[in-house]
């Protein structure tokens, strides 16, 4: 179970982790809200929440389409809570949902990857036993595929007029990331997430309490620049503490009234990659005369910048070569729900022994204690939306991800150890009409203005619009002929030119390539699998050592490419690139593949952090 507080960024010390053992009942087809089902008072099945219904950890294990599926949880408040407001928070639910407590209707959401909060006072019963029950509707069977069509690995399915016919449907407006829209898992679709995947969580506070507070940092003047965001006006203090390494460094009040609220760092201690240096704070909201308390509030952060300049990026003033790897967040016996967590933090240190430096989050929001990590061992990540499941060129996709993606950037950008957001991926290629490119400049408007800070890739790979960063994929298996497509006689390789804006000298990184297949003997007969290149397969463990290597080579040896992504950290179900088993035991002698990843030298960069 779950137990450990899911938002390390902001704790208080009033709250209730409800995972565990809830009851529930789910269907393929959506019959609909009844009060029937509402006004039960258990339902059939038992769900270990927060996994899914699909996962195994869940206790059931169901891999068909789920479109409804209804939650119960009996639940009590602490009698120190009353006359307190109290909120229940949802990490995440896939993809609808409506929230009922005590019968009564309290709030409802849509969005599979957005935390959300509902202010439940009014409805729940002190010294009494309270019930909570969650609806969800999923419809992601929507214009999902009829045959399983199988992918090659080299861009071709042995059902060209059934994917197209796909890829171009109008009704694709829900966002699923890599959830598999067959029956069955398939190429590089895997297993669903149904409902509710993250952590659920009561919260106690008062009726004046912070609603978050926005943290940013200024290397140049070594400061920590606060904006808190309270529940209601009032006339009061905010109280920032400041500790590094446990020790109180600063202690300052200031008027609730104050926004951009600056705190100097006397010889500040800069986070960077393997320099975890972290902050810690403790806010405080308090009256006027500094005697009644009215929230306390936990939280840290670090002292670094992320910026571009001509057509480098530059972490701490100092350029960056990023050596990132592509990891998707799915697990064997939890699908999207990390099993506990310590395989978070494993799964960055199964990365850095790996010898990358940080990863690229791909279509997937992690969620919040994943960043922690991050930020605890100094490891850089991109942050990305789990865009598939859109069709950009149907108008109903934009609302779709402005629903989402807003949120998603406002909720997670304190933390340090994100420094590219990505809204999209490879979006769709066989259509760019001018609600999609309409859309691509939107997203980076919006992300912009929540968070100009950081860098954007406004969509990885494909169909570049407006961006800061000028990424592109590139699955070439021979390496001479990834050499020559790498530098081309006149200007630099895109993927899809005759769609995009022009290329403007942005720094250039490859975030997709190698994906090299690789899967022991004694695990061939289990599991049909496939590689990128799978026309090529290497025929031995040391062809995929030099493959990789020589593949690798190639990108650090051009002298415009700033940085790379392999695909990818471990296998995924049927998709067996990865750097390690699905299950994340080893597949290959690790001390060979960090002398690829990290070991080979940049030919033409000097002095960079790496």
């Amino acid at each position: 179970v779950r137990r450990e507080h899911p938002k390390p960024q902001f704790v208080r010390s009033a709250w209730q982790n409800l995972n565990g053992s809830w009851t529930c009942e789910f269907s393929k087809n959506i019959k609909g809200f009844t009060s029937k089902k509402l006004n039960k008072k258990k339902f059939s099945k038992k769900i270990n929440v927060p996994f899914c219904p699909e996962s195994k950890l869940s206790g059931i294990g169901h891999t068909d389409f789920i479109q409804e599926i209804w939650y119960q949880k009996s639940f009590s408040i602490p009698k120190t809570w009353k006359n307190k407001k109290i909120f229940i928070h949802f990490g995440a639910v896939d993809y609808q949902c409506v929230v009922y407590i005590n019968q009564k209707k309290v709030g409802s959401n849509i969005g599979g990857s957005t935390p959300f909060s509902i202010d439940i006072s009014s409805a729940v019963l002190f010294e009494k036993i309270n019930d909570l029950k969650v609806y969800v509707i999923d419809k992601r069977c929507q214009g999902s595929l009829g045959t399983t069509p199988w992918y090659f690995g080299d861009g071709t399915f042995d059902n060209e007029k059934l994917i197209k016919k796909w890829i171009l449907n109008k009704k694709r407006i829900q966002p699923r990331g890599k959830q598999s829209p067959h029956q069955h898992s398939w190429g590089c679709f895997y297993t669903r997430t149904t409902g509710i995947w993250q952590t659920v969580w009561l919260e106690a506070v008062n009726k004046k309490h912070l609603k978050n507070v926005d943290i940013h940092s200024n290397i140049k003047s070594s400061q920590f620049i606060f904006n808190p965001n309270y529940s209601i006006k009032f006339d009061g203090i905010f109280k920032v503490d400041i500790f590094y390494k446990n020790k109180k460094i600063n202690s300052s009040f200031f008027s609730s009234k104050n926004k951009n609220i600056r705190i100097r760092i006397k010889n500040p201690k800069l986070w960077s990659i393997g320099k975890p240096n972290l902050y810690n704070f403790v806010f405080t909201l308090l009256d006027k005369k500094q005697k009644t308390k009215f929230d306390i509030v936990k939280s840290y952060s670090g002292i670094r910048s992320i910026e571009i300049k001509r057509n480098k990026i530059y972490l701490n003033g100092k350029p960056l070569y990023q050596r990132l790897v592509l990891d998707q967040g799915f697990y064997p016996k939890g699908i999207w729900t990390a099993p506990s967590d310590k395989d978070l933090k494993n799964d960055i240190l199964l990365s850095m022994k790996a010898g990358f430096n940080g990863a690229r989050l791909h279509e997937k929001v992690f969620e919040d204690r994943f960043h922690y990590w991050a930020d605890k061992l100094g490891y850089i990540t991109w942050a990305e939306f789990p865009n598939w499941g859109l069709n950009e060129n149907a108008k109903g996709s934009e609302i779709s991800f402005m629903r989402e993606w807003p949120r998603i950037v406002s909720y997670l950008k304190n933390h340090p150890s994100i420094i590219t957001w990505t809204p999209f991926n490879e979006t769709n290629t066989l259509e760019c009409n001018v609600q999609h490119k309409s859309l691509m400049r939107k997203s980076y408007a919006i992300t912009k203005k929540i968070d100009p800070t950081r860098p954007i890739n406004e969509t990885s790979g494909y169909q570049h619009q407006k961006t800061d960063i000028w990424t592109v994929h590139n699955y070439q298996p021979i390496p001479k002929k990834l050499k020559a497509a790498l530098n081309p006689k006149k200007g630099v390789y895109r993927n899809f030119p005759y769609f995009e804006t022009t290329y403007k000298k942005e720094p250039y990184i490859i975030d997709e390539y190698g994906g090299v297949w690789w899967l022991p003997v004694n695990l061939r007969k289990k599991i049909k699998s496939w590689g990128h290149g799978d026309k090529f397969r290497p025929k031995t463990i040391q062809e995929v050592y030099q493959r990789m290597e020589d593949l690798t080579k190639v990108i650090l040896d051009t002298k415009h490419i700033q940085g790379f992504c392999y695909t990818q950290l471990t296998d995924v179900e049927q998709e067996t690139n990865g750097v390690y088993l699905y299950d994340r035991n080893l597949k290959f002698n690790m001390n060979r593949i960090k002398k690829i990843f990290k070991g080979l030298s940049l030919k033409y960069k000097k002095n960079y952090i790496q």
